[in-house]
């Protein structure tokens, strides 16, 4: 191979890696699925992951820039009660906005940009409490941490600790653990909590117009 044909693969090399790092396509928005570990603190359970049990769910992320994101998310999770025969379950809905702490994008020409992002979320959200008897909803307020990964161009890997904070003391669904100081009900001091601990996966949506090439007769 002689010194002319080296100097043109080079070249070539250069121009499709240029090309291919420059082409990357952004997307507004992302859909995904999740699943991990759940457990519950309340009346029944006072020690951390103690009866965790399995979680499953879906969720909608909408990326205002590469630093915030809106993400409405469900989950069913089952909660393990010793008092009961049988577990309790509910399905939370949550609307939660999020901070990353770098800028999420394959940029080679911005120093801040990164394939991956640790990230704080909070927000606002509703539950349905299962029983064998019947059941409930409550509002609650879902705050956590966790971190995002970009495995290409319309692929991604996050993990979540999720709390969910609930203005109730019956997710349990009996009355006789009710502690002696009657700290229960709608009482700050003893709400229920749940937190999930979960893999998700998400595929891009919604690609982003470029605005790089302008009109010709500008």
């Amino acid at each position: 191979m002689n010194l002319k044909m080296i100097r043109f693969l080079c070249i070539c090399y250069l121009l499709s890696y240029s090309i291919n790092t420059i082409a990357q396509d952004d997307y507004r928005a992302e859909i995904g699925i999740n699943g991990g570990g759940a457990y519950y603190l309340g009346d029944a359970n006072t020690q951390l992951f103690k009866n965790t049990t399995l979680t499953y769910g879906a969720f909608f992320r909408y990326k205002l820039n590469p630093r915030i994101a809106f993400r409405a998310e469900w989950n069913k999770i089952a909660v393990e009660n010793p008092a009961l025969a049988t577990g309790n379950y509910l399905n939370a809905w949550d609307a939660c906005g999020e901070f990353n702490f770098f800028d999420l994008e394959s940029n080679p020409n911005k120093k801040s940009s990164k394939p991956f992002s640790p990230y704080i979320f909070t927000g606002i959200g509703v539950a349905n409490f299962g029983y064998l008897n019947g059941g409930t909803y409550s509002i609650g307020i879902p705050f956590g941490i966790g971190i995002k990964v970009k495995l290409g161009n319309r692929w991604n890997l996050n993990t979540q600790w999720c709390n969910r904070l609930y203005f109730s003391d019956k997710i349990e669904g009996v009355a006789n653990l009710n502690n002696p100081n009657n700290l229960n009900g709608n009482n700050i001091l003893n709400n229920d909590l749940i937190s999930t601990l979960t893999l998700g996966i998400s595929y891009n949506i919604w690609r982003k117009s470029c605005n790089c090439i302008k009109n010709k007769n500008n």
